[in-house]
């Protein structure tokens, strides 16, 4: 199933980006993420003394695999679709294995993901510094209606929010923040226009919104630093991206920005545009997408590193794993799940690649060509049905 969609992934994107390079450094920087992760998982496993007779770069067929050699007991495959790959461990050896042994390989993959952006990020922040963004000041950035709140109180377009509610005003967020605590509550805020300060006092609607948009000028530079100051930041940069990306997996789970949601074609899309922007881009696009794997894998569900995790704990209080048939129906339920939200992500990048109009023709064309090349499977699954009648 991985293999397919990766291809579907891979087909679409080839064809809906005109930017051949950026698409191949983003599907290869996906790939080496996905195999560094599993180079994670063996690692551990083996260092535990977990068996693991196969370690594949790539999907396709066993009998296509071309053995790159051998080592530490486990035989090196690349096989035919180079894009990701997986690792076989022995089940009875891992089945065997110690409760710590067990623990410490299932998260080794996302904490393989967590550790790419620390390494990436520290040699980028020693090589070239480390980036520094400041807001010079927040202003009134669109002012639409001249009948709105803001506009009758005597804001104009321009205006430069200096302090609002008695405090100085450094970014857009504190705005935003007190607007929304002054609901249909007086607020008096002081703006700069041209070389003057103008006080406004007004009372924002039931909702927080006085109808203006806010910007903020910015100023970018570059702050050099020693080989210690690039760690720290390399590991803060990290925390920070990891915390952005948790708040984003959170706002999805309560049904926020489910617009805003990609596939791997979205994600291609993004990362061709990174890769064509400099080192720099592509840089930040791996860690970005590095961090994004590792929270994925380490969500608590069923054939996820997480939800092995959970089922681990389980066996461990229980003195016993889950019955096989508990197990797959709650894998089946997330299968279910994921393909899902995978087709939700894949029509959002159709709106977004070919417009509104196109996307669902363009969906229903690659999900009719994703059930015909899982027809074998489906016919295998309905052959060795017992029930079925001959």
């Amino acid at each position: 199933m991985n293999k397919i969609i990766l291809l579907t992934f891979l087909i679409v994107a080839s064809l809906l980006s005109s930017k051949v390079f950026g698409v191949v450094a983003a599907l290869t920087i996906i790939s080496v993420l996905i195999t560094l992760h599993e180079f994670g998982h063996w690692l551990v496993a083996r260092c535990f003394g977990i068996a693991v007779p196969i370690f594949s770069v790539g999907f396709g067929r066993a009998d296509q695999a071309t053995v790159l050699g051998h080592a530490w007991g486990t035989e090196f495959q690349l096989r035919p679709f180079p894009v990701g790959g997986f690792i076989a461990p022995d089940e009875k050896s891992f089945a065997a294995a110690s409760f710590v042994g067990r623990a410490a390989t299932l998260a080794a993959g996302p904490g393989m993901n967590l550790l790419i952006p620390v390494v990436l990020f520290f040699a980028l922040f020693s090589a070239s510094g480390v980036p520094v963004t400041t807001i010079d000041d927040v202003y009134v950035a669109l002012l639409p209606n001249s009948t709105s709140i803001a506009a009758t109180a005597g804001l104009q377009e321009g205006d430069r929010f200096l302090w609002i509610d008695g405090k100085r005003v450094e970014k857009p967020e504190q705005v935003v923040q007190a607007l929304a605590a002054h609901k249909s509550i007086a607020l008096t805020m002081i703006v700069g226009r041209s070389d003057q300060n103008q006080t406004i006092t007004l009372v924002p609607d039931e909702n927080g919104k006085i109808g203006v948009g806010i910007g903020a000028h910015i100023s970018r530079s570059i702050r050099q630093v020693s080989v210690a100051e690039a760690s720290v930041e390399a590991v803060a940069k990290t925390v920070g991206m990891t915390a952005d990306t948790l708040s984003g997996y959170g706002s999805l789970l309560h049904g926020k920005n489910l617009k805003q949601l990609s596939s791997i074609v979205g994600i291609v899309a993004e990362g061709s545009e990174q890769v064509n922007s400099g080192i720099s881009g592509g840089i930040y696009f791996t860690c970005v997408l590095s961090i994004a794997l590792a929270i994925l894998n380490l969500l608590p569900l069923p054939g996820l590193d997480g939800g092995q995790l959970v089922l681990l704990a389980l066996e461990k209080a229980r003195g016993r794993p889950l019955r096989v048939k508990t197990q797959g129906i709650m894998q089946l339920l997330v299968v279910v799940f994921f393909v899902g939200l995978f087709f939700l992500a894949l029509y959002n990048d159709m709106v977004s690649l070919l417009g509104r109009p196109w996307a669902t023709p363009a969906l229903i064309v690659i999900i009719c060509a994703v059930v015909y090349m899982l027809r074998p499977l489906l016919f295998r699954a309905a052959a060795s049905d017992p029930g079925k009648k001959q």
